[in-house]
């Protein structure tokens, strides 16, 4: 029997209304452009304010994708103001994991079009360009399909399109009630699962030929994307979603597993 040991967590207390934990997240604002990868890489077609995340007041995270009814303000990269308003929060320098078990309990939004997600990327990425650095995807769904979850590794030779991908189709939609999205995650080997049942696992030996880059610590990134190529298009009647994170948590397994980054985020989120 496997030994679990909670070393972080964001359970997301605080009065309603009120801003996210500062000494765990950082938002990536606009729409990818000032990054110099407009639409995000992916064609999507929202806008990311800090304010499309707030509490609560009941212990959760709620992230607000709505349709953005300006005709000035915005503009993307495609010319005319965003379509969508939403939020990116990542924990980049300040909470990074390295193995363990991560899991978060989320309720993700409805609607076709919409892209939710909970992801990993390699903390090297600012000297070691994406895919090189890695990415997890230990949630992103599709609202055209409100059954399915995808887990997916990318690394170098296996991006974009061509990620290690599975999927776990549950009986009731996603969107219908909470669902715990995590990753099991040792030395050369990643196991997903939703709800405590495994669906998907990445090793070396399934990356074949091309260089396996998952024994490294990660960030944590959440986020709500509106369209883009994995989402496709969005229903023209949809005005809002929202995905609601009740926790996250971090644990060691049988002493695998070590949080590095800021000495406050660390501290703050010590159980």
């Amino acid at each position: 029997m496997s030994e679990r040991k909670l070393l972080w967590s964001d359970e997301f207390e605080g009065p309603a209304g009120s801003g996210v934990n500062s000494n765990f997240w950082n938002f990536d604002l606009g729409d990818g452009t000032s990054a110099g990868i407009p639409g995000w890489g992916n064609q999507e077609r929202e806008w990311y304010l800090a304010e499309q995340a707030a509490l609560s007041g009941s212990s959760e995270l709620v992230i607000t994708a709505e349709r953005n009814t300006s005709t000035t303000d915005y503009p993307a990269y495609y010319g005319e103001p965003a379509e969508w308003l939403s939020a990116k929060l990542t924990t980049k320098a300040k909470v990074e994991v390295l193995y363990g078990l991560i899991e978060a309990r989320v309720k993700i939004p409805t609607g076709a079009g919409t892209w939710p997600a909970f992801w990993l990327l390699g903390s090297d990425i600012s000297s070691n360009a994406w895919p090189n650095c890695g990415e997890i995807d230990i949630m992103e769904t599709k609202g055209s399909e409100p059954y399915t979850v995808h887990g997916t590794a990318h690394g170098p030779g296996y991006s974009g399109g061509d990620g290690i991908v599975n999927t776990k189709t549950v009986s009731s939609r996603l969107g219908s009630g909470y669902h715990i999205y995590a990753l099991d995650w040792t030395k050369n080997k990643m196991v997903w699962s939703i709800d405590g049942k495994a669906y998907h696992v990445v090793t070396p030996s399934i990356v074949g030929n091309h260089t396996y880059v998952f024994n490294k610590p990660m960030f944590m990134i959440l986020n709500v994307a509106a369209g883009g190529w994995f989402a496709g298009d969005i229903d023209p009647d949809l005005n809002s979603a929202q995905m609601t994170v009740d926790y996250i948590r971090y644990y060691s397994i049988n002493g695998q597993g070590r949080v590095t980054g800021s000495s406050s985020a660390i501290a703050a989120g010590k159980p």
